[in-house]
């Protein structure tokens, strides 16, 4: 006759080592995801302040000649959002003349330089966009 062998345990369930290692990689996956996530973030903010200083200084180059005379001079100013700009006319001296600005037929040419800057975080330098183009005045 044989001898029953005793009840074998069987292992149910995890261990806490195994509990604590899986806690540990599902912490790390989640701190991953959340600076994929902040990094993201970041680099749409930048994008729309780069977006608006950009409408910005076109819309500053539009106004000048039209809502604001073109005359030697400089405007600058602060919107809402923290961009700061400043629009530059001088006149437009040729190469071969050194007299004025005057061109063949009455008109005068300056230069409109319009600048932005602004700075995304506390912790990025700050940035500069320019623009410049040549505009044509009739003689008053």
């Amino acid at each position: 006759m044989s001898v029953p062998s005793p009840p074998r345990r069987t292992e149910r369930g995890f261990t806490l080592v195994e509990t604590l290692v899986s806690l540990a990689i599902l912490t790390l996956a989640l701190v991953a995801l959340i600076e994929v996530f902040g990094v993201g973030f970041r680099g749409v903010r930048m994008s729309e302040l780069d977006a608006a200083a950009l409408s910005l200084a076109t819309s500053q180059l539009t106004r000048a000649g039209t809502e604001t005379p073109l005359e030697a001079g400089q405007q600058q100013g602060t919107t809402p959002g923290g961009l700061e700009w400043s629009v530059v006319i001088e006149p437009y001296v040729p190469r071969h003349s050194e007299s004025d600005a005057r061109q063949p037929g009455g008109l005068e040419a300056y230069w409109v330089i319009a600048e932005v800057r602004w700075q995304a975080s506390a912790f990025t330098t700050a940035q500069t966009l320019s623009l410049r183009t040549l505009k044509l005045r009739a003689p008053p």
